[in-house]
């Protein structure tokens, strides 16, 4: 299929009705910006087409125009999309840097920064402007040496872009993969309701687009996605299914990491290799608090990571979930109609933000815009990695002036405070009752943010019980809370969470001179370069490591494909210097480290009260990274040999 972007489409497709239909149920501001490029009139992007400011986590389909406006944009796209069509290349296929910024400005309603227009750049698949000299340094061109090769852990999300990466720059690989097919937590996450609240275009590799049935997939399509990323690359030879690394240790003598592994048959070997990527993801220790009889129970009681395939025949039965986070909130919707009873034992209110496309499907028409136009695509996704990501990041700020009794840390803020709770009221309709119980006492985005789905409306449902505390004790056929009430079950549901602050536990990591990861990392208190590199671990990188997950939002992809395309310099590097062997050194870790912590302590997480998963045992934010994403860009974008030590 033909793309509209730089190029000419490789075949001049009659484009018909579909094309109308498309046009018309497309997003407008999106249209507008496809019009610069392809009919080279700014006009577009100027009054009266300039559309509202985006607001939320809304596509802003129209942009918030008059209709009569909305008419004329679409219009103008139909006719250029046709001409497109029949052959007519983009008047503007390269816009300057200053160009693509006021386009991304406009199309959203608010300043886009300077330093984004090298990530529009990237993230639109153009190249550098004519006029404009490389912002980074060229690399030498390399082939790793012979016998090279790299071993990874872990067939999800980063596995695979790992395997992509390290295939284009033609190192050997093999993937070991403890379960019987690839998709990390979208293969295990099979419980009612689970879907993805990253919208689909941008939770997507940006080397592999994807025709998404919805706006928002659910965990079943993201696994056939990732697994027909695995096709096309041909990365599926290179999997060993069904099996466990339990110890990885670094042979100092021939300069290589040796992985001892437990097959699903029951047998154990050893594998070796030069570098090794870790891969093995935060979200897959699942977590069921050690609550006394909880072996007693002699109904089905299941944590929501460990959902049977098959499913748990819910209907007429009474059903007690524990939890109130992402996972809870999809389950309870999915499920409340069919149960007797659901009863929703919360421990913590959390914040809970409109989630107006989730569910729904993508239009047929507007599904083939998106596969066959490239700028319209691409367009699409860039203005969804702004809503989704550093456009929230002034809300995070703390502002040490701003005194509102610990509910809030700045006047943005407060403003997406008071929005939340106009919207939890009008969900809650007549069970205002419950408000108190549901409101949070502490900053908005203090927590992870929750994207709703229907969860305030299944409170108010007459079948629905919500309580808050924690369960005290299980018994054969039900829980007793810690209001020291008895309560009756059929099913038990656990929505608690996972072990996120011990990365790859339970695997053993030995590096130099007997040295264990486990230790150095003091249990649940890791540090890593950029999330990668670890002193003391020569040629050993984590992908997703600690200090890896955007706090205000993003998506977890667009973190790995930084990461990776970090580690891919640094091995392009080494082979061109002819250096085997890579380890990071201690004052470069340290020194990028505090900058970690320097910035955590002005964000929204280091609020006194806060109390989150992000957090390890110690109060460190363990998990989120604290820059924007413009600022990891450029950490990630060529790797410094000079940090290492080489040999």
């Amino acid at each position: 299929m033909g793309d509209a972007g730089s190029q000419e489409p490789e075949v001049a497709t009659s484009a018909g009705d579909w094309l109308e239909r498309a046009v018309a149920v497309a997003n407008v501001p999106t249209l507008a910006c496809v019009l610069v490029h392809l009919t080279g009139d700014r006009r577009w992007i100027e009054p009266p087409f300039t559309p509202a400011r985006l607001r939320g986590l809304d596509d802003n389909d129209t942009g918030g125009l008059p209709e009569a406006v909305q008419d004329q944009i679409r219009s103008a796209a139909l006719i250029a999309l046709r001409d497109w069509y029949a052959g007519c290349p983009p008047i503007l296929p390269n816009p300057s840097d200053d160009l693509l910024l006021q386009m991304m400005s406009v199309s959203l309603g608010d300043t886009v920064p300077r330093d984004y227009a090298g990530f529009i750049r990237s993230d639109l698949d153009l190249p550098p402007p004519p006029d404009q000299a490389p912002t980074s340094p060229v690399e030498p061109t390399s082939t790793p040496p012979p016998g090279f090769s790299a071993l990874i852990i872990g067939a999800g999300i980063s596995g695979l872009c790992a395997a992509v990466e390290l295939a284009k720059a033609g190192v050997p690989y093999v993937i070991l993969e403890r379960r019987p097919d690839v998709g990390g937590v979208w293969f295990e996450n099979r419980y009612p309701g689970a879907a993805c609240d990253v919208p689909s275009h941008f939770y997507s590799f940006s080397f592999a687009s994807y025709d998404w049935s919805r706006f928002f997939a659910d965990s079943r399509e993201i696994h056939a996605y990732l697994g027909g990323v695995a096709r096309d690359f041909k990365i599926h030879d290179k999997i060993q299914f069904g099996v466990e690394v339990t110890e990885v240790r670094y042979d100092q003598t021939k300069g290589e990491w040796e992985a001892s592994v437990n097959t699903s048959s029951g047998g154990r070997r050893v594998l070796r290799a030069n570098i090794l990527i870790s891969c093995v993801g935060a979200f897959n220790k699942p977590r069921i608090p050690p609550v006394p009889g909880l072996e007693s129970f002699t109904g089905p009681s299941v944590h929501t990571a460990r959902y049977p395939d098959s499913g748990i025949d819910l209907a007429g039965r009474r059903v007690i979930m524990i939890g109130n986070g992402a996972s809870a909130m999809q389950v309870a919707p999915a499920i409340a109609d069919k149960v007797a009873s659901l009863t929703i034992v919360q421990r913590t209110p959390q914040w809970v933000a409109p989630f107006p496309k989730f569910g729904k499907s993508i239009p047929e028409p507007l599904r083939r815009l998106l596969a066959e136009v490239q700028l319209y695509r691409h367009w699409y996704r860039m203005r969804l990695t702004w809503a989704f990501n550093d456009k929230l990041y002034e809300a995070l700020q703390i502002d040490t002036n701003w005194d509102q009794g610990g509910l809030s840390i700045n006047v943005i803020n407060e403003a997406h405070r008071k929005m939340l709770i106009a919207y939890m009221t009008s969900e809650l309709g007549p069970a205002q009752h419950l408000l108190p119980n549901v409101l949070p006492s502490y900053p908005p985005f203090g927590k992870r943010m929750l994207l709703d789905n229907g969860w305030f409306r299944t409170l108010a449902r007459d079948n629905v019980t919500h309580v808050v505390g924690s369960v005290e004790r299980v018994l054969p056929d039900g829980i007793v809370t810690t209001d020291g009430v008895e309560r009756k079950a059929d099913v038990l549901i656990w929505a608690t969470g996972f072990d996120v602050g011990h990365f790859l536990a339970p695997m053993r990591i030995i590096g130099k001179n007997g040295r264990e990861l486990d230790r150095d990392w003091d249990g649940d208190n890791a540090q890593a370069y950029l999330g990668v590199a670890v002193p003391g671990y020569p040629n050993f990188f984590c992908l997703y490591g600690p200090n890896s997950q955007f706090g205000h939002g993003g998506s977890l992809i667009t973190v790995l494909e930084r990461q990776m395309h970090y580690l891919m310099s640094l091995l392009r590097q080494m082979f061109a210097q002819r250096v085997t062997c890579v380890e990071v050194r201690q004052e470069v870790h340290d020194e990028y480290n505090a900058r970690v912590e320097e910035r955590h302590r002005t964000l929204v997480w280091a609020f006194p009260g806060v109390e989150t998963y992000y957090k390890n045992s110690r109060g460190r934010n363990v998990v989120n990274n604290p820059f924007r994403i413009t600022e990891v860009r450029r950490m990630t974008e060529t790797a410094d040999l000079g940090q290492y030590l080489c040999s």
